[in-house]
């Protein structure tokens, strides 16, 4: 049974996914991009059964096309099939979540990536990381109520959470500040860093069953904090947050290198439009996928990040999978329709089932393969702040890939390859030296990037601060050379 269910989700894998996914998609090409879509306040982005999305089903189209609940069964499956995915859950919960992980991983695994029923997503989270065996009683009362230097910041950023969801009030915000807050006391050297307020407002949200209607109970509240901690140390997301962002500046390396070869054209089109990591990728990563996607389609890939298996790297295909889906778009916009795109991309659209979109999108992504050589670079041990270099591998010379800096128009900087030929573009030093000239191209690029310095999270942006002296003493510009290009 387990291999024809295999066999059948591959078989519809195979089909036309950019048109399942986005039948509508020729209506964001230019001059019909709709910028600020907003589900109807009689259905919110998030209800009680963690769905998404709103509209009716249209009459000319055989897929269902309403808005999906994110426990949805896979496949758009049929009364009978969703009833007895969810059977194969119920049979599960009932043996102990935790005991069938330690007897059937695999089968748990698979089960996870075609998505988690909404009613047994958060055990099977705790199932899949442990949680209950890495829980200390009273270290979260302990830590929940201690200020640190990070208080004020995440008192600032944490209205700033779910801003569409009207449910996130001031109860359930001030239950994400506390357990964001007791992390940062747990770990200085992580500490707090925009983006984590999504992922903890998530593990809340799943916590509570996909309802914020309810006040959060105290100890689902304590669940979360300890979903956080396993995250963030034995699936290594504190990387994404540690000063100088170790990897993250890895995963944003790798991503070149799968781009070149899995998606050629675009990247040679992003290449031609400018279009930077910025624009879209270091969004992606940081608050993996919350704050920038459907909550639907956003659910189905944690699903598979935490319980598919393969841990955080499986954020890789997934990202190059999901492209390969908007890769017909993307080829047919410029840089500002990319930019608007991207930005309505968390919306969704009215007639679309998001969760079934995930699922396609964490099926097709299982052709995509790490090499080995990407696999090694990632589990690295993290170096030591005081000693991170600025090379984004361990062993030093990889390719620069945090900025790809070019320009649009086909004029490429410096010594640039051509992003057809494979891998990624160039390194940042030559960049740099290449862009000697005050009025040339380091002008131009660096009034792009303080253009799209508002999009940034403030965490980039305050790396580039920090770094961007560095960078230009690095290639021989000097103190007062790299003050006059600052400015």
């Amino acid at each position: 049974c387990e291999k024809a269910e295999e066999v059948a989700e591959q078989v519809e894998v195979e089909q036309d996914v950019t048109e399942v996914a986005f039948p509508g998609a020729e209506a964001r090409k230019p001059g019909v991009i709709r910028a600020g879509l907003v589900p109807p306040p009689a259905a919110p982005l998030l209800g009680a059964a963690g769905g998404g999305g709103s509209g009716t089903a249209s009459s000319s189209n055989a897929r269902p096309r309403a808005a999906a609940l994110a426990g949805a069964a896979p496949g758009g499956a049929a009364d009978g099939e969703e009833e007895k995915w969810r059977r194969q859950w119920r049979s599960m919960a009932q043996h102990g979540l935790p005991a069938f992980v330690a007897e059937q991983p695999e089968v748990f695994h698979r089960r996870a990536r075609r998505g988690v029923p909404t009613e047994h997503r958060w055990q099977a989270w705790k199932a899949a990381m442990r949680v209950e065996e890495r829980t200390k009683p009273g270290v979260y009362q302990e830590y929940l109520q201690v200020e640190n230097q990070w208080t004020r910041l995440i008192e600032i950023d944490v209205p700033r959470t779910f801003p569409d969801i009207t449910l996130f009030d001031k109860e359930q915000q001030f239950s994400l500040l506390r357990v964001l807050n007791a992390f940062a006391n747990l770990d200085p050297q992580v500490g707090y860093c925009q983006g984590m307020n999504f992922v903890a407002g998530l593990l809340l949200f799943v916590a509570q069953n996909g309802d914020f209607r309810q006040s959060p109970r105290f100890e689902k509240e304590e669940e979360a904090f300890w979903m956080l901690v396993c995250l963030m140390s034995d699936g290594r997301l504190s990387g994404f947050y540690r000063r100088h962002f170790p990897l993250l500046r890895r995963y944003l390396w790798a991503f070149d290198h799968l781009l070149a070869e899995h998606l050629p054209d675009l990247q040679a089109h992003f290449f031609e439009e400018n279009v930077q990591h910025a624009v879209y990728l270091h969004q992606w990563f940081l608050t993996l996928f919350i704050n920038c996607l459907p909550m639907p389609m956003v659910l189905v890939f944690w699903d598979a990040i935490i319980c598919g298996g393969k841990g955080l790297e499986v954020v890789l295909p997934i990202t190059v999978s999901l492209l390969q889906v908007l890769q017909n778009v993307l080829l047919s916009l410029s840089f500002e329709e990319i930019v608007r795109f991207f930005k309505t991309m968390r919306a969704g659209e009215p007639n679309t089932d998001d969760a079934q979109i995930g699922r396609l999108v964490v099926a097709k992504c299982g052709a995509i393969r790490l090499p080995a050589r990407i696999t090694e670079k990632l589990r690295l041990p993290l170096p030591d702040d005081d000693d991170m270099c600025m090379s984004p591998c361990p062993s030093g010379g990889c390719e620069e890939f945090v900025f790809s800096p070019q320009r649009r128009g086909g004029d490429a900087v410096g010594h640039k390859a051509d992003p057809r030929a494979g891998g990624p573009t160039s390194s940042l030093g030559s960049a740099f030296a290449d862009w000697a000239a005050p009025e040339g191209v380091v002008g131009s690029y660096l009034r792009n990037l303080s253009e799209m310095g508002r999009d940034l999270p403030q965490g980039v942006r305050s790396w580039w601060e920090e770094n961007r002296g560095n960078y230009l003493q690095r290639v021989g510009f000097g103190q007062e050379r790299g003050e006059d290009l600052r400015q």
